[in-house]
């Protein structure tokens, strides 16, 4: 999309006006996928990796709810997000300024100029503002036709990211087959995780839940961490900040631990 187009939006702005289609999400128990990071992301046309940053400041600036709920289909709750007050007026605001705006389309191979409002109207499926500036942002005129596969297209971007998240999953579970996650295997999954756009807060869920499934021996588990620490001596900060986030994943309590790395100690003195 052009700069000088009509429906060029700022990032926030386009998050703003994705949002403006969920009302009353406060009052619900169970949040819809759509709400979501990685839902907003597609929606927004955001790389995964940037939409955080964008996230944060508009909750810091009032824009935007943030709450850990339900979410349909997933185990876990996640961060989700709807519109504040703030954000209500705001997104309002550019729908209003978005709605009588003429923007160059093509119906059936012949050019013309349709508002936003039209658009939705002549296509067979129920496009929101938001589709349309997604779908118009590397594209001087919108095809009609092309809007018609928008459910298909976003279904693929789904398809895509389950596919992702199923291969991260895959790697953590061969880093933790032995109940422990070396220096070298945690730099790989790291990696793994910023190539496939895998938020931090996916990674602590697909963790814990590998851990749930595949880990049983909680005390083993922390016993063969916590003997690699103290190989080379006294266990140093940052090693007893990682047992302190093992330990509360696995479910131990303090005095669990102190009984552990007591014995650890005895057996190599």
């Amino acid at each position: 999309m052009r700069p000088d187009s009509p429906l060029a939006l700022s990032t926030e702005d386009r998050i703003l006006l994705y949002f403006s289609d969920f009302r009353n999400l406060e009052d619900r128990f169970v949040l819809p996928q759509a709400v979501t990071q990685k839902a907003i992301a597609f929606a927004a046309g955001v790389q995964r990796k940037h939409l955080s940053r964008y996230l944060d400041e508009m909750v810091h600036d009032g824009y935007l709810v943030e709450t850990k709920a339900h979410i349909e289909g997933e185990k876990q709750r996640m961060f989700a997000y709807y519109l504040a007050p703030r954000g209500w007026e705001r997104a309002n605001a550019i729908k209003q300024r978005l709605a009588t705006i003429r923007v160059p389309v093509v119906v059936a191979g012949v050019p013309k100029e349709m508002s936003l409002e039209e658009i939705d109207r002549a296509t067979s499926v129920h496009l929101t503002f938001s589709d349309i500036i997604r779908e118009a942002m590397t594209v001087d005129r919108l095809d009609l036709e092309y809007l018609e596969g928008i459910d298909d297209r976003r279904k693929r971007a789904m398809d895509e990211r389950v596919k992702r998240l199923e291969e991260f999953t895959r790697a953590v579970m061969i880093a933790w087959k032995d109940g422990r996650v070396t220096a070298t295997e945690r730099l790989l999954v790291e990696q793994l995780r910023e190539n496939l756009g895998i938020s931090r807060e996916e990674q602590q869920r697909i963790e814990s839940e590998v851990m749930e499934d595949v880990l049983e021996n909680r005390t083993g588990i922390y016993a063969a961490v916590a003997e690699e620490a103290l190989e080379d001596g006294p266990i140093t900060e940052d090693e007893r900040e990682l047992l302190e986030a093992l330990r509360k994943k696995l479910g131990l309590s303090s005095r669990d631990v102190r009984a552990i790395e007591s014995e650890i100690g005895k057996a190599e003195s």
